[in-house]
């Protein structure tokens, strides 16, 4: 494949991963006319995302609030104690959520990053003292490697996966 093609063929994948990001609930049909590629040049393409795992699933986004949900954002610092593998291991199996049993707690993103904290863990709670007893226990489970745990509570979500909030004309008062 020469490399003008490989150019076109990212370029028409991220066309269709654009319109997904929209809404992945749409028809293979709906999805082609939006991109103006065929339905088999679009149900080909995304079934090769998926394959190499480029596209890792399909979600809903909703309000959480509807479930009386708040979102939180952990924010960690990471001490020097340096990891071994079988804490790497515990950090890639564990499932955090059940760090609280019966508080139902949903970790949404988890991401390792660099600047002022080196992780990030986005999750709902039920309340900011649930949110905070999840991060006591997270910071009690791997303690030998936490310097620092701040929370932050989300007040007003004005976008969320590239969508916009369509209740936010209704909730522009926390501005």
């Amino acid at each position: 494949m020469s490399k003008t093609s490989v150019q076109q063929l990212k370029q028409d994948e991220k066309k269709i991963l654009t319109v997904l990001q929209n809404n992945a609930h749409e028809s293979i049909d709906v999805l082609a006319k939006k991109c103006g590629f065929s339905r088999q040049k679009v149900w080909r393409i995304m079934k090769k995302l998926e394959k190499e795992r480029i596209i890792w699933g399909y979600t809903a986004v909703y309000d959480q609030e509807h479930y009386n949900l708040k979102r939180f954002t952990m924010l960690m610092k990471r001490s020097t104690v340096p990891l071994d593998k079988k804490v790497i291991d515990e950090i890639l199996t564990t499932r955090l959520d059940d760090l609280l049993p019966d508080a139902h707690i949903q970790i949404e993103n988890i991401e390792y990053v660099h600047g002022s904290c080196d992780g990030i863990f986005t999750f709902l709670a039920q309340d900011i003292v649930t949110a905070k007893k999840f991060c006591e226990r997270f910071n009690a489970k791997f303690s030998p490697y936490v310097d620092n745990l701040e929370i932050l509570e989300h007040i007003l979500g004005i976008r969320k996966q590239t969508l916009r909030n369509p209740r936010l004309k209704e909730q522009i008062k926390f501005l």
